[in-house]
């Protein structure tokens, strides 16, 4: 293997597809590959599911036992932010809310301890390296990729609670990476599509976007990720890819000297005009550290990297010194975040409710009711979610209550209405409980019309918004906000609807 492919390696991570690490990965590995991409593809669980079972034990055992096993330091990742993005739990629900529904505790206590929580499972499953928080402040209301993912609109408040959730990471010694570096939280586009430009000036970015990457870098934050967003007041190319943004803006203004992580480079603006090869050599170029490429299977970018690197040195638009330098900070943060134990699980082990319950509890703190009767209907209850389309960050993780009410025992019956469905063709039950579960519904002509038209016919449903906490009186009552479509909020919402509390002590220290 030569030099240049070895410190390439050191600087890469890459994923695959399947549940279990191919042996082009294992061999990447054993030639120095940094890290490790594990996505919510990759933990399908066993068909049928077991009830109540988790995946870690299958990460644990299939995933990072085999990669440690060739490289005890590697670094294995993974996007967990609890609420609506979790990868750990991508295919039952997270059992902790998210950023939204932290933020509107505003509880710094709690948000810490939610964040270890996280960690603990984090490390239980063998990850040391987290692909989050999200530090981005939801400026724009119609904001399509941040969202709930956001602790709030008020940077001050971000701030707090991402230092807090920095430290309750780190605390388990899993490392943090603070994203979206400068701020993605002003976009109008998803840019797992295409490329947004934030219209903002050097002193706005100060007062708005910086404030919470610079309470993380405080608290310690062993990484930075960088956003595929364009500021055209400040450079041309996306922040990812762009030296006055990395080396300048984080580098020098914020006096970051941790790992900066590149958000995928399989992300469609960046791939489809520079390519893989030609994405990493920019962004290595602009003082990017660690290139992930993303979360599809990539065994074929890596020699398209390799070459284009070859290429570069060749040509003087990138440095030996530059790649030393990058292979020597993510060196640092693999030493830092320890290898964590395989052989045993210490986990919560399948509980919906998170360790020592500390999910369930700041759900129902987040939730709130808007003349929804206590204690709620004896009966069962009728449930209907008007089915809405996730960003790409989210993916299908499944939300709604659905579930919930089966687990309190009082589910009559689940109906999932396909987008774009005429309301005329909805059937309700003619009597009994019924709720209306909805995600989003302001911001979803389609939701908000056929929740007016269902509540025509039944004036007694109850909404259940699980998105982005509307403006008061946008939503008519009875109205539940759970500020968030995470398992836990799912619970906690079907817990006070029923009056019943969620069955069983969890699981876990």
């Amino acid at each position: 293997m030569s030099t240049v492919v070895s410190l390439v390696n050191a600087c890469l991570m890459a994923s695959y597809e399947g549940r279990v690490p191919p042996t082009w990965i294992l061999r990447a590995v054993e030639n120095g590959l940094a890290g490790v991409g594990v996505f919510g593809t990759n933990l399908a669980p066993p068909e049928p599911a077991a009830p109540g079972a988790a995946p870690y034990g299958t990460l644990r055992d299939d995933i990072a036992a085999p990669l440690r096993a060739v490289r005890p330091d590697v670094l294995i990742a993974l996007d967990e932010e609890g609420g609506d993005v979790t990868r750990l739990d991508y295919h039952r629900g997270s059992p902790y809310p998210g950023n939204h529904a932290l933020g509107a505790v505003d509880d710094l206590g709690l948000t810490r301890e939610v964040a270890r929580a996280i960690g603990a499972d984090l490390a239980d499953a063998g990850i040391n390296l987290c692909l989050g928080p999200c530090a981005d402040v939801n400026s724009r209301s119609n904001n399509p990729i941040i969202g709930v993912r956001s602790f709030g609109a008020d940077p001050g408040r971000v701030a707090r609670h991402t230092e807090a959730f920095v430290r309750g990471l780190q605390d388990r010694r899993v490392a943090a990476t603070l994203k979206h570096f400068p701020g993605h939280g002003d976009t109008g586009t998803d840019s797992h599509t295409a490329l947004p430009d934030i219209d903002r000036d050097l002193p706005a970015l100060r007062a708005l976007d910086l404030p919470p990457f610079a309470a993380g870098i405080a608290a310690g934050a062993k990484a930075v990720m960088t956003g595929h967003i364009r500021l055209p007041h400040l450079a041309e190319p996306p922040a990812t890819l762009s030296p006055r943004i990395v080396t300048g803006l984080l580098r020098e203004e914020l006096g970051y000297d941790g790992v900066v992580v590149s958000d995928a480079l399989e992300m469609a603006p960046v791939l489809d005009r520079w390519g893989f090869g030609g994405a990493a050599v920019l962004a290595w170029s602009a003082g990017v550290d660690l290139v992930l490429l993303g979360a599809s299977g990539v065994e074929h970018a890596l020699p398209q990297v390799y070459e284009a690197v070859e290429s570069a040195l060749k040509k003087g638009e990138l440095t030996i010194e530059r790649l030393e330098e990058a292979a020597a900070r993510v060196a640092a943060l693999r030493a830092w975040a320890d290898p964590v134990p395989t052989g045993t699980d210490t986990g919560r082990s399948g509980s919906d409710t998170g360790r020592s319950g500390i999910g369930l509890v700041a759900a129902r703190r987040a939730l709130v009711a808007v003349g929804v009767p206590s204690p709620g209907p004896s009966g069962p209850v009728h449930c209907v979610r008007l089915s809405s389309e996730a960003n790409m960050a989210v993916g299908v993780a499944p939300w709604g209550l659905d579930r919930a009410l089966d687990g309190l025992g009082r589910l009559a019956s689940a109906l999932d209405v396909d987008p774009g469905t005429d309301p005329a063709d909805i059937p309700l039950p003619a009597a009994g409980p019924l709720v209306v579960v909805v995600r989003d519904a302001v911001r979803d002509p389609w939701q908000h019309a056929t929740l007016d038209a269902l509540r025509t016919r039944r004036p007694d449903l109850v909404t259940v918004d699980m998105g982005l906490e509307p403006a008061p009186g946008r939503l008519a009552a009875p109205l539940l906000l759970t500020r968030g479509a995470g398992l836990a909020n799912a619970v906690a919402a079907a817990e006070l609807l029923t009056g019943r509390t969620w069955p069983g002590p969890p699981s876990g220290g």
